[in-house]
């Protein structure tokens, strides 16, 4: 079992960053502006249905607006897919190794 560890200050400032940047909301469009991903997987992503996320994109009396927990996660998922790509490709290697000697 791993020993629990008592979140320092620079935890704190982390997680206040993380935060501060999901904080906001994000449009099912204006994902999708930045990621290519099929009705399909945005529904896996929400944790809904694809015939919910089609009605979100429908016009008329049959669109849906998402709820403001579903434009979190797509701000989550932003902040994380945004976070990974912007990290070191040595950082990921290394955390490849470790996964990899746990399986193991």
């Amino acid at each position: 079992m791993i020993a629990a560890k008592t979140p320092t200050r620079r935890h704190w400032e982390l997680f206040k960053a993380y935060k501060a940047r999901i904080s906001r909301q994000m449009e099912p469009e204006e994902f999708l502006e930045y990621w290519v991903v099929t009705y399909d997987e945005l529904a896996e992503l929400c944790g809904r249905s694809k015939s919910t996320v089609a009605h979100w994109f429908s016009q008329g009396e049959h669109r849906r607006e998402p709820s403001e927990a579903d434009k979190r996660r797509l701000a989550e998922v932003h902040a994380l897919w945004s976070q990974f790509e912007n990290e070191p490709s040595h950082l990921r290697e290394i955390w490849e190794r470790k996964r990899k000697r746990k399986r193991d």
